[in-house]
């Protein structure tokens, strides 16, 4: 089963402006946490969408987490 992709930052639909839309998802604002994070830790250049892939990786194992945890 594939976990809950929400928004980060949901807002009432009274709030939402039509050109902002609904923002970025949990699994975006995650995997860019992790981007970071192993951008500054890492000793080894990755090429970036090695980078991304790990970075989603990580992002997806912390939803499946949170489906557990529920």
């Amino acid at each position: 089963m594939k976990p809950k992709n929400e928004f980060a930052f949901p807002q009432l639909e009274s709030e939402r402006l039509t050109w902002w839309g609904h923002g970025m998802t949990l699994r975006d604002y995650m995997a860019s946490k992790s981007l970071n994070a192993l951008i500054v830790s890492s000793g080894v250049l990755l090429r970036p969408e090695q980078a991304a892939k790990i970075a989603y990786t990580y992002a997806d194992a912390m939803l499946a987490e949170r489906e557990v945890k529920k």
